[in-house]
């Protein structure tokens, strides 16, 4: 267990359709023009200093970056050139109720909650804000919820220690602030996060962030605890200050031990026949060396038995790191041929901003095996912009993702089994996808979070200079439903971190398969994100 901090000891006497877009974008347009020009006087430079400093204005600041905000989203964001009422609908709606509050608006936490709950009203995290939040002050404690089955969140983490009581690990948290925890998520926290309350492990996610404050003041003061032998104690839990680096660090460490988190890149076998691959990242930066060692084993090994992809808390980044691990077991037509199994379409905004995210992509040295589909899309942005188009179809044909799945067969090689949990999102889902075109592969796990059909993301910057928007420019459209959860053949029932009990358990569930006749399935796939 990670020991306290000193300092941290230290610092104890002190985080649509159609016609709904009709009726949305002239206004949005309007607001794109207010948007720029205050872009524009955001980049002018500043005059010498020459008078005392005056006082921010928070609610002219705010609303100046809500109309910057809604006038990117609708001028930038595929969602809104698809018409996709997921999009369409949350930005009408919250740049309504993000526009009053911004008169409200009296200081810099006011303007931070406000951006955050109107980014986080799409419910997608693909579309988000960087505020720059800093964990500033903590309580102590970190709460999961282990089970979303039965509702209840614990203790996963007590500081030992502790400047005033902590209630012990593995206690249940009642109620805070007067109301049930769930609830007081729900209300306190929710409304700050691009994760929606509908995917099966947000609430886990909510409970880990909820006792750290971030400068949105969401902490609760105190909170009703169930002890062991069920007796019920109510400990107030003040905040103390995170003051320094290593502070601040001791927590981080402190939530991830409570993450689920695939074995590093690599191979190693889990038993006669089961070899089980690391896939923690497809962060080309960080782990393309690892998987350029991986994939010469993985075309080594033999053509019977299991591989298992481990895809254990694997946020995404270049998919094209899981293709070529199927192309390493079964050649690259078959590779080829599960990446566009079932149907699928990649749509892209055709502007100068989409231009200018391919072309970073294209020098950037972590998507090298992915530059000359990036050059492709770009050639056909261009000619879509050429000719007046809004959107430009660059991979894929129309009408391919309503055709029906057809499951692939293996020419040779290991089944393939996938390993997932509530954190599997983006081009881990498009890995996932490719996985479950194969018929007789297999999932095991937990529910992702829900499909996210966007990627290829832009960066723009606030006129304020507080914070960026990310926004997507590409819409990878499949059979998978927009916001619906990727859900295991077979789901574990225990701790997704424990890595021995879960591959003991994948040894054991994948000899009863064997056992039993082979079930072609049937799924989705999409294109590199």
């Amino acid at each position: 267990m990670t020991q306290p901090i000193h300092s941290l000891a230290r610092a104890r006497a002190r985080t649509p359709s159609a016609r709904a877009c009709a009726t949305l974008l002239p206004a949005l347009m309007a607001l794109a023009r207010l948007g720029c020009a205050a872009a524009g006087q955001a980049a002018a430079p500043a005059a010498p200093a020459a008078a005392p400093a005056v006082a921010t204005d928070w609610s002219v600041l705010a609303r100046r970056d809500v109309e910057f905000a809604g006038a990117a989203m609708a001028g930038k964001h595929v969602g809104v050139a698809a018409g996709m009422p997921s999009v369409t609908v949350p930005l009408e709606t919250g740049l309504h109720t993000a526009l009053a509050e911004a008169a409200l608006a009296r200081s810099e936490q006011d303007y931070r909650r406000l951006m955050m709950r109107f980014i986080a009203g799409f419910g997608d995290p693909h579309t988000g804000i960087d505020l720059h939040l800093e964990r500033r002050a903590w309580t102590g404690l970190i709460v999961d919820r282990p089970k979303a089955r039965d509702g209840r969140y614990r203790v996963a983490w007590s500081e030992p220690d502790w400047p005033t009581p902590l209630p012990p690990q593995g206690t249940e948290v009642l109620e805070c602030d007067g109301v049930w925890f769930g609830t007081y998520l729900q209300t306190a926290l929710a409304p700050f996060w691009n994760r929606s309350v509908e995917y099966a492990g947000t609430y886990a996610f909510l409970a880990q962030q909820s006792m750290v404050d971030m400068g949105l003041g969401w902490t609760p003061k105190a909170c009703t605890f169930v002890l062991p032998g069920g007796a019920r104690r109510t400990y107030a839990l003040p905040l103390h200050s995170l003051a320094d680096a290593a502070a601040r660090a001791h927590v981080i460490d402190a939530q991830r031990s409570v993450h689920a988190q695939a074995l590093p890149v690599g191979l190693s076998s889990i038993g006669a026949g089961k070899q089980w691959v690391g896939m923690p990242d497809f962060d080309g930066a960080a782990s393309n060396a690892a998987y350029g060692a991986l994939y010469p084993r993985l075309a080594a090994l033999p053509k019977s038995g299991w591989v298992v992809f481990d895809l254990r808390g694997n946020g995404g980044g270049d998919s094209s790191l899981g293709s070529r691990a199927l192309a390493a077991l079964f050649g690259a037509p078959f590779a080829d041929r599960a990446a566009v199994a079932g149907g699928a379409e990649e749509y892209m905004v055709a502007d100068a901003n989409t231009v200018a995210v391919l072309k970073h992509y294209i020098a950037t040295p972590a998507f090298a095996a992915s530059k000359a589909g990036f050059e492709a899309s770009l050639t056909k942005v261009e000619a879509a912009i050429a000719r007046g188009q809004r959107l430009a179809l660059v991979d894929g044909e129309p009408g391919a993702a309503e055709r029906p799945l057809t499951p692939l067969v293996r020419p040779h090689g290991p089944r393939i089994a996938a390993v997932i949990d509530r954190s599997c999102f983006s081009s881990c889902m498009n890995f996932l996808q490719q996985i479950r075109a194969i018929g007789d592969s297999m999932v095991l796990g937990e529910p992702t979070l829900g499909y996210s059909p966007f990627g290829e993301i832009s960066s723009v910057p606030l006129p304020s200079g507080q914070g960026r928007l990310r926004i997507p420019t590409a819409w990878f459209k499949t059979s998978q439903a927009t916001r619906e959860p990727f859900v295991p053949d077979v789901a574990f029932e225990g701790n997704m971190a424990d890595d021995a009990a879960l591959q003991h358990w994948v040894g054991a569930t994948l000899d009863k398969v064997d056992a039993a006749p082979v079930k072609a399935s049937s799924g989705s796939s999409g294109s590199p994100r």
